[in-house]
C-alpha cells in the first residue's frame, strides 16, 4: 500500500478525492463505470443502411425478374402482379419463398 496523499479532482463528477496512486483519475468505481459507458457510446458508430434504388437500365440485361424488379420494370403495382400470380395466370418459379419471373413471360401480360 502507498503512503502517497494525493489530492485530484474526479473526471466524472468533479470532486475532490486522494489518490492511491498517482495514475488515479476517477473518485470511485461508479465514476470509472460511468465515464466508460459514455465513451463506448460515443465510438459506437452507426452506418446505415442504404437502399439501392432499381432502375429499368440496370433491369435491362437480366432474364428473370423478382416482384419488386418487375413492378418497376413493367410499371405495375405490386397487388396486381400478386394476384396474377394468385390467380396462376403467369408462369413463375419459386425458390426459397422468392418469385422469380422471365421477362420474357411478362412482356406478354402488359
Amino acid at each position: 500500500m502507498s503512503h502517497l496523499q494525493i489530492k485530484r479532482n474526479c473526471v466524472v463528477c468533479k470532486e475532490e478525492f486522494i489518490a492511491k496512486s498517482s495514475k488515479g483519475i476517477y473518485c470511485s468505481i461508479i465514476c470509472f463505470k460511468r465515464n466508460w459507458r459514455k465513451l463506448q457510446k460515443e465510438n459506437n458508430v452507426v452506418i446505415p443502411k442504404v437502399k439501392r434504388i432499381i432502375t429499368k437500365e440496370d433491369l435491362l440485361p437480366k432474364h428473370y425478374l423478382s416482384i419488386k424488379e418487375a413492378v418497376v420494370f413493367f410499371e405495375i403495382s405490386e397487388v396486381t402482379l400478386r394476384r396474377l400470380i394468385k390467380e396462376n395466370n403467369l408462369k413463375y418459379v419459386c425458390l426459397k419463398n422468392r418469385f422469380l419471373f422471365l421477362k420474357s413471360d411478362l412482356e406478354g401480360i402488359t
